[in-house]
């Protein structure tokens, strides 16, 4: 029986792929390198700051950059994603309503995301979604990020329950291999961007087993209507 929720953030409950774009590009400005399109920060989201700025480098340089650069560059990309506070961050549609649910359900919850770990907790109690939470660990709290089973393990611990009884909610392939290598299932929603690829196609070849919905309002009602049983 399902008794703690596992959340991703990005894609799963906001939507920050525009202040992404903005702390990228201005960056990329400072180190006088041309900018990239919104579409190309969708491709390259969703395994970390560290990855991102490394894909972004390589983007416009035509060229894996060295670890170097991409340390330099990434404290920069930091800074600039701190002054963005969520200026042009969004909720996505249903999360409070479906959070309330899972809440007055009796489920635990937390979120594990590859999102510098400061940077989550002020989006998350910018949005006044924080007291839902019992936890929210970002990059930084743990020693690897996802789809590394840490992060989930290590929330389930805080939460006091045993990670078998945890399930994993997310929108990309990074949320369905972490619970699998935690050994647990994964609930997937199909509004994010998974590095440009469509989760449900994904899932269906990778993932067979994972459930995928259209919004969080689906996924809630299925998650309370089986009465945590997936």
């Amino acid at each position: 029986m399902v008794k703690a929720l596992l959340f991703d953030l990005d894609g799963t409950l906001l939507d920050s792929v525009d202040d992404l774009t903005v702390a990228i590009n201005k960056t990329l400005l400072a180190f006088n390198l041309p900018g990239i399109s919104r579409t190309d920060v969708t491709l390259f989201i969703g395994k970390g700051a560290r990855v991102l700025v490394s894909r972004a480098l390589e983007k416009v340089n035509n060229q894996s950059p060295d670890d170097q650069t991409v340390d330099k560059v990434l404290a920069r990309y930091l800074r600039e994603m701190k002054l963005a506070e969520g200026t042009r961050t969004k909720q996505l549609p249903g999360v409070p309503q479906a959070l309330k649910n899972f809440q007055n359900a009796g489920f635990k919850m937390a979120i594990v995301t590859n999102k510098p770990a400061a940077i989550a907790r002020r989006l998350v109690a910018q949005f006044n979604l924080i007291h839902y939470f019992e936890t929210v660990i970002g990059a930084g709290d743990v020693a690897t990020v996802k789809p590394a089973p840490e992060m989930l393990i290590e929330a389930a611990h805080r939460m006091g329950v045993s990670i078998r009884d945890c399930v994993m909610i997310g929108d990309s392939q990074n949320d369905s291999l972490a619970a699998k290598n935690a050994g647990i299932r994964a609930v997937l929603v199909k509004t994010g961007y998974n590095e440009g690829v469509f989760i449900d196609q994904w899932a269906k070849e990778h993932a067979p087993d994972d459930h995928v919905f259209d919004t969080m309002t689906e996924l809630s009602e299925f998650l309370i209507q089986n009465e945590r049983r997936i």
